[in-house]
């Protein structure tokens, strides 16, 4: 029989401090190792920019809950908002609720107060991209009869909500004149394509054939990019609203369509008024345009799929006699610029052409971002979409409108704008003047490099956590920033035609 072993002495104080001792050495080492090792950057407990690890923990309370401002409150901005987003964005954070005010009575002057708080202007070297957009306000702003001021504003997800544009619109319509909501596309389908002040409405059995995935070989996707065809039970409406600073009134509609060998019927009917039909048959593929005159008021559009062929529609306008401003908000989800390219030429031009547009904007970038960008065939390429769109009219004012900031989480989980960016703007810029076009600088008038974790982490907050995209009240500063630059724009031109 064996003898049973001494008993084990417990750990001691001393025997715990030592191990704890050890435990420390070694992480210290490991941390002074990801230093020395660069395949252990990514490990690196701290580095420069990051904020001290676990200073939170003595930041004071008011601190950590300090936010900048909240969105259409009228309240103050805080001077911390001014310093963490920048004095343009923070002057134009949830301000602006201009919708009571009445216009001023001189319409052609524009005060320096009305475009104060920015510090991004329009770039226009040639004078060539906004000059038929400004004599065509100054027209308006005078207040000549039926003198209608229309905008036609092509992009990515940026707008398909109607967010920046809907902010620009109202303001727009509010100083210069209700022109009436302008042209809306037939379905949503599975889209995620929403307008503002109008009451749209439309079923599921419209099918899309859509220019970003160059769904039709001809590349007649009418003005808005997409062509839509309908089904038994399609129906779409299109109203005024029943309240609102703007969109409550419109003196006519529009339906923009396709006629072709094939063409089926179109009913419409107007407010309770009887079934109407449009014949889209013809033996030659054509573009048209049916317009229906209604006395200024509150009206309602409904049209639906009337049988006996196929009918092929592009979209809706809603305007008013004038004088006023009217903005086309065209929004294709997921599009880069080069999709445009799949407008047939002739077909696209003629469609502006006969929209009468009097500025067309070209806003894309942000999609593009993810992409291997070569700078010299980006702006190769924007230059053709530029053509393509403007079709070398000079009396069609054209100008580039640049992407939003886009970010990404890098290895260490902080965001970081992407590295396209730079090439992106520039080539932009750069295609933008070579085709005497104008450049707004959206990226630069939300902060630049490092402007979307910025958003991301202010309060209200402005961007989401996509940091792709920015939250409605993030759109709504760059409509404000985007409103006052063209005014600032604006005045300049009345400045220089009253030297004249």
């Amino acid at each position: 029989m064996t003898e049973p072993d001494a008993q084990t002495e417990p750990p001691t104080t001393g025997d715990a401090l030592r191990h704890l001792a050890v435990v420390a050495v070694t992480l210290v080492a490991f941390a002074v190792a990801t230093y020395l090792v660069p395949a252990f950057a990514d490990m690196r407990p701290w580095v420069p920019g990051e904020p001290v690890p676990l200073a939170s923990l003595f930041t004071p309370a008011e601190e950590l809950f300090a936010f900048a401002g909240t969105g259409n409150t009228g309240e103050a901005v805080s001077g911390d908002a001014s310093e963490e987003l920048g004095a343009a964005v923070a002057a134009n954070l949830g301000e602006e609720d201009d919708t009571d005010a009445e216009p001023p009575e001189d319409r052609v002057r524009i005060a320096p107060s009305e475009y104060a708080g920015i510090e991004t202007r329009i770039e226009d070297p040639s004078g060539r991209g906004m000059a038929p957009f400004y004599a065509a306000l100054r027209r308006t702003a005078l207040e000549e009869e039926n003198a209608l001021t229309r905008i036609t504003h092509y992009g990515d997800s940026t707008i398909a909500t109607d967010l920046v544009t809907h902010t620009v619109r109202r303001r727009m319509q509010r100083r210069f004149g209700d022109g009436g909501h302008g042209f809306i596309l037939v379905s949503k389908g599975y889209l995620p394509y929403r307008h503002r002040d109008i009451v749209h409405r439309a079923s599921d059995e419209w099918s899309l054939r859509e220019i970003t995935r160059n769904h039709d070989p001809a590349g007649l996707y009418g003005l808005g990019g997409i062509q839509f065809r309908g089904a038994p039970g399609a129906t779409a409406s299109f109203a005024t609203v029943d309240e609102g600073p703007v969109g409550e009134r419109v003196s006519r509609f529009e339906i923009w369509y396709q006629r072709h060998r094939r063409g089926g019927d179109i009913h419409f009917y107007v407010d309770a008024g009887s079934r109407q039909v449009l014949e889209t048959r013809s033996e030659v593929t054509a573009d048209a345009v049916h317009r229906i005159d209604v006395a200024d008021g509150p009206h309602r559009l409904r049209v639906q799929f009337g049988g006996h062929g196929q009918s092929r529609l592009y979209g809706v306008v809603l305007e008013r006699e004038g004088p006023g401003v009217v903005y086309d908000s065209i929004g294709l989800v997921g599009a880069r610029a080069a999709r445009l390219l799949n407008f047939d030429a002739e077909h696209v031009a003629g469609q502006l052409e006969r929209r009468g547009t009097d500025l067309l904007i070209l806003g894309f970038g942000g999609n593009e971002a993810s992409d291997a960008i070569q700078r010299d065939r980006y702006e190769e390429d924007f230059r053709r979409v530029i053509q393509r769109m403007r079709a070398g009219r000079e009396d069609l004012g054209c100008l580039v409108f640049a992407p939003l900031d886009q970010a990404e989480r890098d290895s260490r989980g902080r965001i970081q704008t992407m590295a396209t960016m730079h090439d992106i703007v520039a080539a932009q810029r750069a295609a933008a003047f070579a085709s005497g076009c104008a450049f707004f600088d959206t990226w630069t008038a939300m902060g630049g490099e490092g402007a979307m974790e910025t958003w991301y982490q202010s309060r209200p907050r402005l961007a989401m956590a996509d940091f792709r995209h920015a939250t409605p009240a993030g759109y709504e500063v760059i409509g404000n920033l985007f409103y006052k630059a063209l005014l600032a724009g604006f005045a300049e031109h009345l400045g220089d035609a009253s030297d004249r």
